[in-house]
């Protein structure tokens, strides 16, 4: 081979590598631009969410399940919505003002909302949904949130004024909700409002509308063209009802449904290792579970001792034992979910076993004959802890506080009762000590469980602060926000402070998803919120 052939052999050679090399690289982009298209949200694909229980009614008048609630609250909306801080943001209404006096609330409604059959949204839909709310021969069990409320007026199609008897923080929460349309109802006797078809085929004004409706066997959601919003990305929502919670994690694990709500924690690591293509997302808790000390017996009479008693538990490992790291130590009666109010995150009262014997033996409380309980005066420190059947996460948990008691010389003897057996022993003070939860709400008000007037409410343990007492009521009526927050600050500090319960933990939400889906938010107000934004990507 001449030399020449050789260079021109080379050349050719080098120009087939660059050719190579240059279709590696439009291969690769092209791929990488496939990858992010894949990423990108897209209209398109459906969702299947498992639930164990079927729908009550689509009528926010009457229904009761959260389940219901959830799914009515993507077909209808309110005049606001709580958003993921805890704080309201337009629904059906733009904008709202109040009066200087705080006794007239003025919403705006949206001009471009319509219903799904095409009738406009107006303020005379939101008078008449209030009417029916407060005729008592409707029987909403919803009626309560009108006591307050003297007069609802439209003065025009897209304005409404509520006027109220009195001014108070909760006037939103009482007015903001779902809104039902006035021509479905107007001709139906209000003694037949429970039973009208909408309950089951509702038309809608949210991002969704119903489909189909299987009873017991699913529920199928589709966008609502006509919805004022934006459209949203998932073509199809459904609900599909499982007979049970081990069949509906059985369906997750195979793939079946793509989401469950409420994951129970000790599942969550080998529901991982089963179905590798799950996300999991714990939500903060809106539950706390606590022991409560009946303040009537001499025994929990003084603050001290209830607080000794809070640091002889480990509620660290009590979390990571049974909540598997699915919650936190509580704080106090107010929930984190609610975040304009900052709550302190520093625990005065820490397991410290060693500290809680010698604040019992400073008050007397020592292993007198050495049998290894603390007694005083001949008395033995023991004390009935009672709790509800039917509840296997507080009956284990009983069984570790007694054994966490028993460590620092307490004996603890367990008594497991029916529900409304146990509710009758605390209305009537005949405990000594109980576990057990309260679910929280977003409005924050605290007279039912630890105002002193309230023996007669859910305030079982006789607890009695009048500091506490005046911080409740002025946080009730304190119409500013900010000022309003440090009251309820004041009051929780105070009432951690008194230990009337030892409080343990919050309970997390566990909710498992598909990684198929994107821009999954889900929070203490709603495990599906914003589902109109999220979106599912390809699996190829």
């Amino acid at each position: 081979m001449t030399l020449t052939s050789k260079i021109n052999l080379q050349k050719a050679i080098l120009q087939l590598f660059t050719i190579l090399c240059f279709c590696s690289l439009l291969f690769q982009i092209v791929l990488a631009s496939e990858s992010t298209e894949n990423l990108d949200p897209r209209y398109g694909g459906t969702i299947i969410i498992g639930v164990t229980g079927d729908v009550d009614s689509f009528n926010p008048l009457f229904n009761e399940s959260a389940t219901a609630q959830e799914i009515t609250h993507l077909m209808l909306l309110g005049l606001a919505d709580l958003n993921e801080n805890s704080e309201f943001s337009p629904g059906l209404a733009e904008s709202w003002e109040y009066s200087e006096d705080h006794r007239k609330l003025t919403y705006h409604l949206r001009k471009n909302a319509v219903w799904s059959d095409g009738v406009p949204i107006s303020a005379h839909d939101v008078t008449f949904t209030f009417d029916l709310l407060k005729d008592s021969t409707v029987a909403s069990p919803r009626q309560g949130v009108t006591e307050y409320i003297k007069n609802v007026t439209a003065p025009d199609d897209h304005t409404v004024i509520f006027e109220f008897t009195e001014a108070y923080p909760d006037q939103m929460f009482d007015t903001a909700g779902e809104i039902l349309p006035k021509h479905i109802f107007e001709t139906v006797k209000p003694k037949d409002i429970h039973s009208h078809e909408f309950g089951r085929n509702p038309i809608s004004s949210g991002p969704y509308r119903l489909k189909k409706w299987e009873s017991q066997q699913y529920i199928e959601l589709v966008p609502n063209e006509k919805y004022f919003g934006s459209k949203p990305f998932l073509n199809r929502v459904v609900f599909k009802i499982v007979p049970d919670a081990a069949n509906l994690m059985m369906q997750l694990q195979t793939g079946e449904v793509d989401m469950m709500i409420g994951v129970p924690p000790s599942e969550v690591s080998e529901l991982e290792k089963i179905n590798p293509d799950i996300n999991i997302y714990p939500v903060s808790g809106r539950v706390y579970y606590y022991l409560g000390y009946n303040e009537n017996i001499p025994l929990f009479s003084k603050t001290i001792i209830r607080q000794a008693l809070t640091m002889a538990i480990d509620r660290r490992s009590i979390i990571e034992a049974f909540l598997y790291g699915f919650g936190k130590p509580c704080l106090g009666p107010i929930p984190p979910m609610i975040k304009w109010i900052k709550l302190a995150d520093s625990d005065k009262f820490q397991y410290n076993p060693q500290k809680a014997q010698n604040i019992f033996a400073h008050e007397g409380w020592t292993d007198h004959d050495g049998d290894g309980w603390l007694d005083k005066n001949g008395k033995p420190f023991s004390f009935t802890l009672k709790t509800n059947a039917g509840n296997q996460l507080r009956a284990d948990v009983a069984v570790i506080v007694q054994e966490q008691l028993r460590q620092v010389g307490i004996k603890v003897n367990i008594q497991t009762i029916e529900w409304t057996a146990l509710m009758d022993e605390l209305r009537e003070k005949n405990f000594d000590a109980y576990m057990g939860g309260w679910s929280t709400s977003f409005n924050v008000d605290l007279t039912p469980i630890f105002h002193s007037s309230a023996t007669d409410l859910f305030n079982f343990i006789s607890y009695s602060n009048s500091q506490v007492d005046d911080y409740i009521e002025a946080g009730r009526e304190e119409l500013n926000r900010q000022k309003s927050a440090h009251i309820w600050e004041e009051a929780q500090k105070l009432i951690y402070d008194d230990q009337p319960y030892s409080f343990l933990f919050w309970i997390d939400k566990v909710v498992a998803v598909n990684k198929r889906f994107q821009n999954v938010t889900p929070i203490p107000l709603s495990s599906i919120y914003n589902i109109e934004k999220w979106y599912e990507i390809s699996s190829n």
